[in-house]
């Protein structure tokens, strides 16, 4: 009778914890794709705002570590391949994102500021404000390579075709929640990010 209970204590023990014995077994990354578009600030903002970055181009600017733009902004994608062989893409965005980017390209027109684009921590390119955007839709117009490409087209409907049945079938991409936190230094100095 003593070994029907021990199995049976043992078993409810062995039935309470097998959801935390398998939730810290797994050594498995979790798949993380990162879109995000840093806007210039000024060095008066200080050093708990903005950061130094050194665009493509050479110049060095003080970009803000919150970014205007991620991923949880985009609605869906087009891709295209640019005249240089990477790749581009248009992003639509939703309300929220078109409204940022709205506001803060009439607000920044004209001056030469920048928007530092990052994919999984990579700079991709950086662009000049030098009109509104007033449609929603952010074009990367190149620099993307074929596997960024096609985790965006995975993740996201393609333009024009959102609700088609197999479109609205994606899973968003997914990313780490708190986009508050500063970025690592590798992903504002331009270094690659680690091959996945």
């Amino acid at each position: 009778m003593k070994r029907i209970y021990l199995l049976i204590v043992a078993l409810c023990l062995l039935l309470v914890s097998a959801p935390f014995l398998q939730a810290g077994a797994s050594n498995k990354k979790k798949d993380v794709f990162t879109v995000r578009i840093h806007g210039e600030g000024s060095p008066e903002e200080g050093a708990q705002f903005t950061v130094p970055l050194t665009l493509l181009g050479g110049r060095t600017a003080s970009m803000s570590i919150m970014p205007l733009l991620t991923e949880h902004e985009i609605k869906s994608v087009y891709p295209f391949k640019a005249a240089d062989g990477s790749g581009g893409v248009y992003l639509r965005l939703d309300g929220h994102g078109s409204d940022l980017l709205t506001e803060y390209s009439i607000e920044r027109m004209g001056r030469g500021n920048m928007l530092a684009v990052m994919v999984n921590g990579r700079q991709v390119i950086d662009l000049e404000i030098d009109k509104p955007v007033r449609d929603g839709v952010f074009v990367i117009p190149y620099g993307l390579t074929m596997e960024e490409e096609a985790r965006l087209v995975q993740a996201y409907p393609i333009i024009g075709q959102e609700n088609s049945r197999s479109q609205k079938m994606k899973k968003k991409a997914s990313s780490s929640t708190n986009i508050m936190l500063p970025p690592k230094a590798s992903d504002l100095n331009g270094d690659s990010a680690p091959a996945q």
